[in-house]
């Protein structure tokens, strides 16, 4: 499977496990905006920019760690049995730490609700492990169920709560606590993680290597904390609880947009983790970010252009105060998108200090211009502020990531991206109906005209999918035609297994090879296993044709017809 394709393949199954439940908890907008009073729903966010807060203070984004070396070892059992459990020890550790602190600092909390603060954080300690671990071990589909669960049931669980039971506030927050309660069980049962879980497997060195990456990324979180939502903890000082909530209806356009945008990611820092180091890196990483930052800005732009008639079918009047950031903060995360875009090169290269570096940048930019601003423009503040800080980042990671791979925007993508954003915020502002309507075609035209190529390999992709589930015959019969390919990278070099449970270490291969570019390689374990030199490899395939594993059912067909 090709990078491309590998990309988005993982994607998909990413997306599946989360558009649903984030579609219907957009759709309950209008559901909460109106059981809730703005100061409730005031104080739930604000309470969850807490969580945000504590959760990275105390788990020291070990779970990036995990995710990154898993990467490196999806065929090393007993290096995945050391890391998991390194890991999942030091989150014990950190739990048994955080409650201490907790109980030390609720005689300063005067909030009815401030007992969740104990149980959530906890919750989001271990539920961060959970979910990725299977991704390192390469199974999204885990992820993505565990991702479902979670955000399916809380949603659930809010309906019921908030409109069923009127529970308010307390509603959504046992909502929450119970939906990441049943995660954590479904992923421990579904990965068996006691199979991965020993005390005698504890590592300092895999300890030590893991905090020299993930503590590096505690000022990046919290840098991120302070751009994406202290905002709310400002608002909440120099305004009210009740700006809050209103400040929060205006995130939500932005935030399903960005969710969306993470899903994509999530796939995207696995695969250029994968491939950083090969010949083809740069036209790899220029058409992907060229190509996703005019899907994604297309998509910025037509959430824009659909405001004028969306926001007063979703929202209560009692918010309409947050209509006029909505556009002020999309185009805050567009520039987001574009952090994201590049960010991964760092990640790749394990250079999480200079991901650190440039967030701290933007924090600082963030909260500075909230706090002088906020007395004299209010809500604007914040929605401003955000956008500048995002702006700063990604323009500074733009140019600074050339250091280590130059991968620019093409002007094809850069002056219609400008135009038609500056076509949409104009309209927006404007507001006269017929003017919104045109503005809408427009970018709906452009839309499709730009991302045309990639709307065409993603239909492609998805009916492949559908076609080989609706006839498992035809499906069969087109594996065996593209099994050549199947049994080859890109390069035509042949792959001789992907899981050391596909070689039995018989040294055919080996035998057979004209050109002496296979050798037998010992593994952590003890045992040999095939490895070929690509410099050497003249692709002949000869050691395809004499695996046993890979020629089975000629093999089997033969002998039945001997006999």
């Amino acid at each position: 499977m090709n990078k491309q394709a590998e990309l988005a393949r993982n994607t998909l199954i990413l997306t599946i496990g989360k558009i649903c439940t984030q579609f219907v908890s957009f759709f309950l907008l209008p559901l909460y905006t109106k059981l809730l009073e703005p100061q409730e729903y005031g104080v739930v966010d604000l309470f969850n920019t807490y969580i945000t807060l504590l959760v990275p203070l105390f788990n020291w984004q070990f779970e990036n760690g995990l995710f990154r070396f898993m990467l490196e070892c999806r065929k090393d059992k007993q290096r995945q049995k050391q890391l998991f459990s390194t890991v999942a020890i030091s989150n014990i550790l950190q739990s048994v730490v955080y409650l201490c602190f907790f109980f030390i600092a609720q005689n300063f909390i005067t909030s009815e609700y401030k007992y969740f603060l104990a149980i959530d954080v906890v919750l989001n300690i271990f539920l961060n492990t959970l979910l990725q671990f299977p991704r390192g071990l390469g199974h999204s589909g885990t992820y993505a169920v565990g991702s479902f669960l979670s955000a399916s049931t809380t949603v659930l669980l809010n309906v019921v709560f908030i409109a069923g039971f009127k529970m308010g506030a307390y509603g959504m927050f046992w909502a929450t606590v119970i939906a990441k309660a049943v995660t954590v069980m479904y992923l421990m049962l579904s990965q068996k993680v006691w199979k991965y879980f020993s005390i005698s497997s504890f590592s300092f060195d895999s300890f030590k290597q893991i905090c020299r990456y993930s503590v590096p990324l505690i000022p990046n979180q919290l840098s991120w904390w302070i751009i994406g939502v202290s905002d709310r903890t400002i608002i909440s000082k120099f305004i009210n609880l009740a700006a809050n909530g209103i400040y929060n209806v205006s995130n939500k356009f932005s935030s399903i947009y960005i969710t969306f945008y993470n899903i994509f990611n999530m796939s995207w820092t696995e695969s250029v983790s994968l491939h950083i180091n090969e010949k083809d890196n740069k036209k790899f990483l220029s058409d992907t970010i060229n190509s996703m930052f005019r899907f994604f800005s297309s998509v910025c732009f037509g959430i824009i252009a659909c405001m004028p008639f969306v926001f007063p079918i979703l929202i209560n009047k009692k918010y309409s105060e947050s209509y006029n950031q909505i556009p002020i903060l999309m185009i805050a995360v567009l520039f987001q998108v574009l952090v994201g875009l590049y960010s991964v090169i760092y990640v790749a290269l394990k250079k999480s200090v200079e991901i650190a570096k440039t967030s701290a940048y933007s924090a600082v930019i963030n909260i500075v211009t909230n706090i002088v601003l906020i007395k004299y423009i209010g809500l604007y503040a914040a929605s401003f502020s955000t956008l500048l800080a995002y702006a700063a980042m990604g323009i500074y990671r733009y140019f600074h990531v050339k250091k280590y791979v130059n991968v620019p925007l093409k002007k094809s993508t850069i002056i219609p991206t400008v135009f038609i954003g500056v076509l949409s915020l104009v309209s927006f502002y404007f507001d006269h109906k017929i003017t919104n309507v045109i503005t809408l075609v427009i970018v709906i035209i452009y839309a499709l005209y730009i991302n045309w190529d990639f709307l065409k390999s993603i239909k492609g992709l998805v009916m492949k999918k559908l076609a080989n589930k609706s006839n498992p015959k035809i499906s069969k019969e087109k594996n065996t035609m593209s099994d050549k390919n199947q049994l080859q990278d890109e390069n035509g070099v042949p792959i001789l297994y992907t899981s050391e449970e596909d070689c039995c270490g018989c040294t055919a291969c080996c035998s057979v090879c004209p050109v002496k570019a296979i050798k037998m390689i010992e593994n952590s374990e003890g045992f040999l296993y095939p490895q070929i030199d690509k410099e050497k490899c003249v692709k002949c395939h000869k050691c395809i044709n004499s695996c046993a594993f890979k020629n089975a059912e000629n093999i089997r067909n033969r002998e039945t017809e001997n006999v």
